[in-house]
């Protein structure tokens, strides 16, 4: 088939399905064949830099005019790989609804990755997400993994999602420019993915099957080395908060221990903002947004934390003598949160990031 070329005979033949893929057993080709019967319009399949002796594997895969394989010559990781099965089909399927991104492991039923794809189909400027329910035994690192990001994604964005590692998705052709713009070479860009399109299009959740094979011993994510790439932004926003609080920490003390003015203290102290605005707009959330716009949201949102701030203070140390510094420590460590939120959700959000 040629590329770009809709076969009518399937409901699904404006789909192409991209399966990123490194040091594959035999499920890989049981699940390609299962998704040629299903008439997909095109399956590519990256190969991330597996060694020689799978060769063959990927050449009689090739065989197939459906079946485009794409190679890096070394393992650059599972995002890199990600984005360049959807850079392959940007270029070569531009008439195509959408791409679905599933697994090589046996995780993703073809049946699923079907219904994927058909969802995908009705609602074409959204993404989709296999959402597993863990109704099943699941493997304590597995369930216990996707309690924490899930969490952590919703503080991230203020929208809950029940499986936030699944990666099982369905995306609109129209998004997958922004998708390829996103930061990430290994599992965090799954996350950057899930953060971006969240905020912006929106994601629709359609449940799948949960499988577990073998204990999820063919998986190849790094519990603790994959896990901080994944809440690296949480990281980095922290840092940004430590560097902004350390400043303003120290000019609120010099100036209440010259003016006892609680109100004059905090005020001086927020020059610090314009560190933490810098650090946020490039290094947390690298906003694309117009920087007159960020800047007037971010101090509106600063405004309103600080007179939250002010009033916490002035109730802890009037009603229960508190100390004024820890009364400011415990005051802005309670706020953190939802100002982490509110930057991420309304005052760098952009349709597109700034490119490095």
């Amino acid at each position: 088939m040629q590329a770009g070329v809709v076969r009518d005979s399937s409901r699904v033949a404006d789909v192409a399905v991209v399966i990123p893929v490194w040091q594959p057993d035999r499920r890989l080709g049981e699940l390609v064949s299962r998704l040629l019967e299903l008439e997909f319009g095109a399956i590519i399949v990256v190969n991330d830099g597996s060694d020689s002796s799978y060769d063959k594997v990927f050449s009689e895969l090739s065989r197939d005019p459906e079946v485009h394989v794409v190679r890096h010559t070394v393992n650059l990781g599972k995002g890199r790989a990600l984005k360049t099965g959807l850079d392959y089909f940007k270029r070569r399927f531009p008439d195509y609804v959408g791409a679905v991104t599933a697994d090589a492991d046996g995780q993703h039923r073809p049946a699923d990755i079907l219904r994927t794809a058909e969802q995908l189909r009705g609602e074409p400027s959204r993404m989709v997400l296999g959402s597993r329910h863990f109704t099943h035994q699941v493997p304590l690192r597995s369930r216990l993994g996707n309690v924490v990001t899930s969490q952590i994604f919703s503080t991230l964005t203020g929208r809950h999602l029940t499986d936030t590692q699944s990666g099982l998705r369905g995306i609109p052709a129209g998004l997958v420019a922004s998708v390829l713009a996103l930061e990430g070479e290994r599992y965090e860009y799954e996350m950057n993915v899930l953060t971006h399109l969240a905020s912006s299009s929106g994601i629709l959740e359609v449940p799948i099957e949960t499988v577990y094979l073998e204990g999820n011993r063919s998986s190849h994510f790094r519990p603790i080395t994959d896990s901080i790439r994944i809440y690296f932004v949480l990281l980095r926003f922290l840092a940004s908060s430590l560097v902004a609080a350390s400043i303003d920490f120290v000019v609120f003390a010099a100036v209440f221990a010259a003016t006892s003015s609680v109100l004059s203290s905090m005020i001086a102290g927020r020059i610090s903002s314009l560190a933490n605005f810098a650090l946020n707009r490039r290094f947390v959330f690298n906003s694309g947004a117009a920087i007159p716009r960020t800047l007037a949201r971010y101090y509106t949102v600063a405004a309103g934390v600080g007179v939250v701030s002010y009033f916490s203070i002035k109730f802890m140390t009037g009603i229960f003598g508190m100390n004024v510094l820890a009364a400011k420590l415990l005051a802005e460590t309670v706020l953190w949160f939802a100002s982490f939120s509110i930057q991420r959700a309304f005052v760098f959000a952009s349709k597109q990031p700034v490119r490095s």
